[in-house]
């Protein structure tokens, strides 16, 4: 039969679960001499994959993974008849199969004498990349390269078969195999924290033995040799090639430098680097500061002195080399000590530098056109110093003019200038002010407004600038969203605050109402108590109607539900009889995707929640409107909500509690047919008998037990659950716990549910025991 198998035609007949069967029984087709031979003929010439391609379908792909396990080496000279002769082009269209084929090759490249060719497949697949997953072929590839041993080796290939491939590769025609190969050296230069995903080396019953280094001098040559690649070839590579190059070197330095036959290199290609036109000096300075922070204690002294004889070579005394390290630097380690404490190892020498051009104005001049860009990632500290010292603010006019002539508007930065601005607020507030009435007359300066009273202070007037520029179009809605942060808005009057608010309630920008619900929450909520919510303002805002729909561009502020939910729970505190007015608009848009409301378990529903408590009659009358059936997403949603939503066994709990029975069977009595079995999706699936406490369980049974449609679906109800651990024993406890209720319990339809429901975990306890002892 195996002669004459074709599976083309078998496995028309295959379909779900069955198939997956017959594919995971090839798996261990290579303990099976007649298995094999089948196998090397599927893969062979004449078999499917290389005579039609079946490569482009589902099944067929999964049936080559399958087939892989039992036949490596066939299966990589069948990818190599296939996939390899496809130009690039096909390979970028090659999607229907491909994640299985990648499958496949992450298996056959585990195997020694296969690595070569099934790296190399994976190198083409990686150039015409269109996955997005991390172990995707590009992934899969740079990963084989890392010298992880033993457990966390990708491969079973020694150093010395690898990188013979990083070496053919580093200078290819194809620019994204350059790069690809500049990843792969990237994770060859790692000397710890290796980690893989286990699997590709159990194939069918066998083990495939890993990779583990013959002695310490095998690894060391391989760091040694992939260093001196990547560096070698610097010089050659195009602009963004020698930049990730570069990175690659100085991210791994700090770590390779505690490798005594190694650091002298690193130390003086380092040195070398330096002085190459295209290195980035920032770059380098930042990796040096590094290694002598975090090697402080770890590294020889003979070592930290030649990496501080380097730093210092670097780094200079000159004015404009202290400017670009204190003032364009900011790094962890200046303000981190290795203990985790906050230290402050810049602020002297800002002062340093401050006083210098206190002294001699002319030192400024060259180094404004990159202090006002985002280069000076400490400006707005110095600008801050500068401006407490500047007596007179003379400095103020060469500042202001650099401000204006940013050649770089993308790079361009008010940080430096925020920082002196900041100064000039605390000494001089009216002529602070009168600058920024004078802002916005330059056509220059007046779109920074915003973000410069940001960084420097904060006014009635100062917010009622900002207003007048955003009413008529100077500035953008969104530019309010930065007050959100640090707190300047606590220095604006109420009434003008509120003038803000009506502002973006009234902006067709739909992200207004989000940085309203922000600022807000801020004015009223998290800064001041003593503020009263205002009665309508605060209604027209949780009501919104952009908060209630998904937004066209962009997507909603992760914070905007809680906002909403503090603003909506303070306010019906404060004002009960608009509550219900807020619950219809609660109800109309619950769930609604993306709204503030959605979401099947949200904090949202702290409000409603709240409301129904107070008002139950009230509300389950504007809640029957909408639950059905029938079930659309508004009614699911409410359905859920009056459920209990959680999925594990600590559940939250229901809201159906808050109604009376009467209510609720008021409402069912009505349209038993639709409503009994609806009720029983959604009643809290709990069983208990306690005096003054309603179980809707047994309320539902003892009226309506006694239909099947109720049963079925109340079982459903039960049933929908997660849970960890053991199946059977999860089962199990569940059982337990009914043949408890069940000892005092006496209505007839309760017991009989109770008896059903148990006769089926029964059945779901056995199935589970056969599934654990297959699996263990």
């Amino acid at each position: 039969y195996l002669d004459e198998f074709d599976y083309k035609e078998f496995s028309k007949g295959l379909t779900g679960s069955l198939s997956e069967w017959f594919d995971n029984m090839f798996k261990y087709a290579a303990e099976s001499g007649a298995a094999s031979k089948i196998v090397k003929k599927l893969l062979g010439t004449e078999g499917p994959f290389q005579k039609e391609n079946y490569f482009n379908t589902r099944k067929g792909s999964n049936f080559f993974l399958a087939l892989t396990e039992a036949n490596p080496k066939a299966a990589l000279e069948c990818l190599q008849e296939t996939i390899g002769t496809w130009k690039r082009e096909e390979l970028q269209k090659f999607g229907e199969g491909r994640r299985n084929v990648v499958w496949a090759l992450e298996r056959i490249v585990v195997f020694k004498d296969l690595f070569k060719g099934a790296s190399l497949l994976l190198l083409n697949l990686g150039e015409a990349e269109n996955e997005n997953y991390a172990n995707n072929a590009s992934g899969i590839f740079t990963d084989l390269f890392s010298p992880g041993p033993d457990r966390v080796a990708h491969t079973g290939a020694s150093l010395d078969q690898r990188f013979p491939i990083l070496k053919k590769f580093i200078n290819s025609d194809s620019k994204k195999k350059r790069l690809l190969i500049l990843d792969a050296c990237d994770s060859a230069l790692k000397t710890k924290r290796f980690s893989r995903i286990v699997g590709p080396e159990y194939q069918g019953l066998k083990v495939i033995e890993l990779w583990k280094p013959k002695n310490r001098e095998e690894i060391i040559n391989y760091y040694k040799n992939v260093w001196w690649l990547v560096y070698s070839n610097i010089d050659n590579k195009q602009k963004d090639e020698q930049e990730k190059a570069i990175k690659v070197l100085l991210s791994n330095a700090k770590s390779l430098c505690h490798i005594p036959e190694i650091v002298e290199i690193i130390i003086s290609d380092i040195k070398d680097l330096i002085n190459k036109s295209y290195s980035d000096k920032k770059e380098i300075l930042k990796s040096i500061e590094s290694i002598l922070y975090h090697g402080k204690d770890e590294l020889p002294i003979k070592v930290l002195q030649k990496w501080k004889q380097l730093r210092k070579e670097l780094l200079g005394s000159d004015f404009p080399s202290l400017m670009n390290r204190y003032v364009g630097m900011d790094l962890t380690e200046d303000r981190i000590s290795k203990d985790r404490k906050e230290v402050d190892k810049v602020g002297q020498h800002i002062d340093k530098l401050v006083e210098k051009v206190i002294t001699s104005a002319n030192l400024l001049k060259p180094e404004l056109s990159w202090l006002v860009t985002q280069e000076a990632k400490n400006g707005y500290r110095f600008g801050y110093k500068l401006g407490q010292k500047d007596k007179g603010f003379l400095l103020l006019p060469i500042i202001l003019d650099a401000q204006k002539k940013v050649s770089n508007k993308n790079s361009a930065s008010d940080y430096f200038l925020g920082g002196y601005l900041r100064a000039i607020y605390e000494i001089n507030p009216e002529y602070w002010e009168k600058l920024l009435d004078e802002f916005k007359e330059d056509k220059n300066l007046i779109s920074w407004i915003p973000s410069l009273t940001w960084r420097s202070g904060m006014s009635d007037k100062a917010a009622l600038r900002i207003l007048d520029l955003a009413e008529n179009g100077i500035i953008e809605t969104n530019q309010f969203r930065i007050f959100n942060f640090g707190g300047v808005i606590r220095n604006i009057s109420e009434k003008v605050f509120k003038k803000w608010v009506e502002f973006l309630l009234r902006s067709t920008n739909e992200h207004a109402a989000s940085i309203a619900l922000d600022l807000y929450n801020f004015f009223y909520i998290r800064e001041n108590d003593k503020k009263k919510l205002p009665k309508e303002l605060t209604l027209k805002l949780l009501t919104h109607p952009s908060l209630y729909k998904k937004l066209k561009k962009g997507t909603r502020d992760q914070m905007d539900d809680y906002h909403w939910t503090e603003i909506g729970i303070k306010y019906i505190q404060l004002y009960p009889d608009k509550s219900l007015k807020l619950a219809d608009i609660i109800l109309k848009n619950f769930g609604k995707a993306g709204s503030v409301l959605d979401g099947l378990s949200t904090q949202t529903h702290r409000v409603i929640n709240y409301i129904s408590k107070k008002y139950p009659k009230e509300i389950w009358e504007k809640i029957s409107k909408y639950l059905g059936p029938p079930i659309d997403e508004r009614a699911l949603h409410i359905k859920e909500w009056l459920r209990g939503e959680g999925f594990f066994e600590k559940e939250e709990e229901g809201q159906l509690i808050n109604f009376s029975p009467d209510l609720v069977f008021d409402w069912v009595s009505k349209n038993v047919e639709k409503r009994a079995w609806y009720l029983a999706t959604f009643v809290p699936n709990t069983l208990f008998i306690k005096k003054g406490e309603i179980c809707w369980v047994r309320e539902l049974l003892i009226r309506y037990g006694d239909r099947k449609d109720v049963q079925n679906n109340l079982e459903a109800n039960f049933s929908t659950e997660g849970w960890w651990g053991s199946e059977s024993q999860h089962y199990q406890k569940k059982k337990e716990k009914l043949l408890d209720f069940k000892k005092e319990e006496t209505n007839e339809n309760v017991l009989s549910w109770i008896d059903s429901y148990i006769d089926d975990i029964d059945k779901s306890i056995e199935l589970a025991k056969i599934r654990e002892e297959r699996r263990y």
